[in-house]
């Protein structure tokens, strides 16, 4: 199971249709599987499990189906604080007020782990994730920890921050990513998020 970034506008408003905007539906244990309802992410992270078995890391397509291809980082991971990847509702890191005052919008959406803002518009998306991308990457640092910039031809920008370099887990990492509807500046945005939900997280 990996991130998969899908550039196209299209793509980003069928994930937040097929999310409800309200929660990260995207839950499986196994293998990656887009659900319908919001209710099975709190039945499934609350029991206690890892989010690498909690979250789908397959970003759909406007179709519905998972894409398959994409970059896994390479080079040293620099760890400086290690965060935990359970015991807690990745959809429930970033509210709607984080996310609004991040694109600096008027007015911003719903709970869950994708979310829009309006004036300006934006689609944001979050969530905890096994790192790997599509698109030109920058390695930067969030919180002392790699990170990576992602910028993609249609214009969407992703941070991807490292969590923990526990050799017994899939490298874990917080995805933010955003979707410019309006003219805005979606890495400085995708920054601001990773940088917010990064403090979030408890350290492990």
């Amino acid at each position: 199971m990996h991130l998969r970034r899908v550039p196209a506008l299209t793509a980003a408003l069928a994930l937040a249709l097929t999310l409800g905007l309200s929660a990260c539906a995207t839950t499986v244990t196994g293998k990656p599987v887009a659900a319908a309802g919001g209710g099975s992410a709190a039945e499934k992270t609350t029991s206690g499990k890892p989010s690498s078995t909690r979250t789908s890391a397959a970003k759909p397509t406007a179709s519905g189906s998972p894409e398959t291809s994409g970059k896994k980082p390479s080079g040293d991971v620099k760890i400086t604080t290690k965060k935990k990847t359970e015991g807690y509702e990745d959809c429930d890191i970033l509210t709607p007020e984080d996310v609004a005052a991040a694109v600096g919008a008027a007015k911003g959406g719903e709970k869950g782990c994708v979310q829009s803002t309006e004036d300006p518009f934006a689609v944001v998306l979050f969530m905890v994730t096994f790192a790997e991308y599509e698109g030109q990457a920058r390695t930067i640092e969030v919180g002392g920890n790699t990170a990576y910039e992602v910028k993609e031809s249609g214009g969407d920008c992703s941070v991807i921050v490292m969590l923990t370099d526990d050799p017994d887990e899939i490298t874990p990492a917080f995805l933010a990513s955003v979707t410019p509807i309006d003219e805005i500046d979606p890495c400085a945005i995708a920054l601001k998020l990773a940088t917010k939900g990064f403090e979030k997280i408890p350290n492990a």
